[in-house]
């Protein structure tokens, strides 16, 4: 909420002041989680630098920049090198753990990595979102595909997820750290003078949170659904290879899809009413793995993904293969990684806060 900071002084004071209390009337004992602290620092420094191995892929496909889902690609592989939110729900928030902050410790420094972190969520995750309905829609019909995505259109979805980003850190309420339950809440007054939604709250990220659930699960769900009645209709002789790769792929959609909706709705409920410290740290484990756990169960359960990156490490390739974008097999994306059936493969995409 840049606005309120910059140009309305008097409601960020009435606020956001720090002289109904004292941070010391809560012992700094009580405020700090050291070992909870060290687990994301160490976690979040794993999964920034996982993400800029992003670089050489991204220089490695540029020459297919034309291709609407690798454009999709670059921008949310932006988003990820360089996203504040992973920065925020893990890196800061295992540092502000480790010191015992709370908002009224680092004011603004804590506003602004809140704000920066919210608002780079709803950027990457509306950018997802449309990725999904690009996946299904070019599964379905290419001649829609080719309506709503083709050329320069692709650059006009692009701006949508970028302003919807821009109107988050501007106009909406930012989320703020505290020490007291390690996770971050509208209420920066959190643990001292209770508040549950009456006062700080954003509907549009209430709204937001639901619709990412609703959004991510069922497009997916539904694209793995098409992909699956597709290879059915036209059986090869490599169809058991096929069967196994439609099983795993509807164990990623399910992994990362529950991931998400756990993070989503304990962060929405927990902004309204008290729950217990062990919800409040599963929301914000969640919230970080979603955002870094999909290349990690990509490894885990895609071969591709697993030969892809061995020989990007070996140097044979210094990242996913890209020469075949146009053969006639299916696609799966689903998270950070690429996921192929077939010949043909395609970004994917993570979500949510």
């Amino acid at each position: 909420m840049a606005y309120v900071y910059y140009f309305r002084p008097d409601i960020y004071q009435e606020l956001y002041n720090c002289t109904a209390y004292n941070v010391s009337d809560i012992p700094l004992e009580n405020r700090q989680h050291i070992p909870i602290g060290l687990m994301f620092l160490f976690l979040g420094l794993i999964m920034e630098v996982r993400n800029l191995l992003y670089f050489p892929c991204m220089i490695a496909i540029r020459k297919h920049m034309d291709s609407t889902c690798f454009k999709f690609m670059f921008y949310i592989s932006i988003a990820d090198i360089f996203k504040m939110c992973l920065i925020v729900n893990a890196i800061i928030t295992g540092w502000l753990a480790i010191v015992g902050a709370v908002y009224c410790v680092y004011p603004r420094f804590i506003y602004f990595a809140g704000s920066a972190g919210l608002a780079l969520w709803g950027c990457e995750t509306v950018a997802e979102m449309i990725l999904a309905v690009n996946r299904c829609i070019e599964l379905t019909s290419q001649t829609w595909a080719e309506f709503l995505f083709h050329g320069k259109r692709s650059l006009i979805w692009m701006i949508i997820p970028t302003l919807y980003g821009l109107w988050f850190f501007v106009f909406e309420m930012p989320i703020h750290f505290s020490g007291i339950f390690v996770s971050w809440f509208f209420n920066p007054h959190v643990g001292y003078l209770d508040d549950f939604g009456k006062i700080y709250y954003s509907n549009m990220h209430t709204i937001h949170n639901y619709v990412v659930i609703v959004m991510l699960t069922s497009t997916y769900f539904t694209f793995a659904t098409i992909l699956t009645l597709k290879t059915m209709k036209h059986k090869t002789v490599t169809s058991a290879q096929t069967n196994r790769a439609q099983k795993m792929t509807f164990v990623q959609v399910i992994l990362i899809s529950s991931i998400n909706a756990i993070a989503a709705a304990i962060y929405v409920y927990m902004q309204f009413a008290r729950i217990s410290e062990f919800l409040i740290l599963t929301g914000q484990f969640t919230w970080m793995l979603a955002h870094g756990m999909p290349p990690v169960i990509y490894l885990a359960l895609n071969k591709t993904v697993r030969r892809d990156v061995y020989r990007m490490f070996i140097g044979i390739l210094p990242c996913v293969k890209a020469t075949t974008l146009h053969s006639s097999a299916a696609v799966v994306s689903i998270g950070g990684g690429i996921h192929r059936t077939g010949n043909r493969i395609a970004p994917s995409s993570t979500a949510l806060h």
